[in-house]
């Protein structure tokens, strides 16, 4: 009779626990993507300004040959949900270096005083800012999901249930925020 109510116990106190340590996991994972959403929601936003940057240059008869297709190409690279995160950032990384060259080049030209264009710009840096500091929330929340895969019980029941660490974020976007244009 002892041994039954101490091998109760002992299963309620297993449960317990695994439960516990099975939701702190599903918190920290329902961080990092609600995190990931925020950047995925930002890049939107930078895709549909360079859209839109991309039409003003057009008008004016300053967008270099071919510049629209490669960019969109990049930007497909950008929002596809196949590619890893890192991959998408990435391929942010490139357009920010393409869209960079063209604000060399429209710094050069003086004829060109569009206040819409200076509107998109701003807007443009603006989002840089915002996905620099996503970014730096979603590697806070991986860095803590990390760690709790590391922890007891957390870290039994991240094996059983095969959950894995995750990635941080590289620094592509610190890199190109610290830059003179950033986009």
């Amino acid at each position: 009779m002892g041994f039954a109510i101490i091998l109760g116990i002992v299963i309620v106190v297993t449960l317990l626990v695994w439960f516990a340590g099975y939701s702190v996991l599903l918190k920290f994972v329902t961080r990092m993507e609600t995190r990931w959403q925020r950047i995925t929601h930002l890049l939107s936003r930078v895709e549909q300004s360079t859209n839109d940057f991309l039409a003003i240059l057009d008008q004016h008869g300053k967008l270099p040959t071919g510049t629209t297709e490669s960019l969109e190409k990049v930007m497909e690279d950008m929002q596809d949900p196949a590619n890893e995160r890192g991959d998408q950032l990435h391929a942010f990384g490139i357009l920010n270096d393409r869209m960079t060259f063209l604000f060399e080049q429209l710094d050069d030209d003086e004829d060109l005083n569009d206040p819409e264009l200076t509107e998109i710009s701003e807007d443009l840096n603006t989002t840089l800012t915002l996905l620099e500091t996503a970014s730096q929330s979603y590697n806070h929340a991986v860095e803590k999901y990390n760690k709790s895969l590391t922890v007891i019980p957390t870290k039994y029941v991240a094996n059983v249930h095969q959950f894995k660490p995750q990635l941080m974020l590289d620094e592509t976007v610190h890199r190109l925020s610290s830059s003179d244009h950033a986009i």
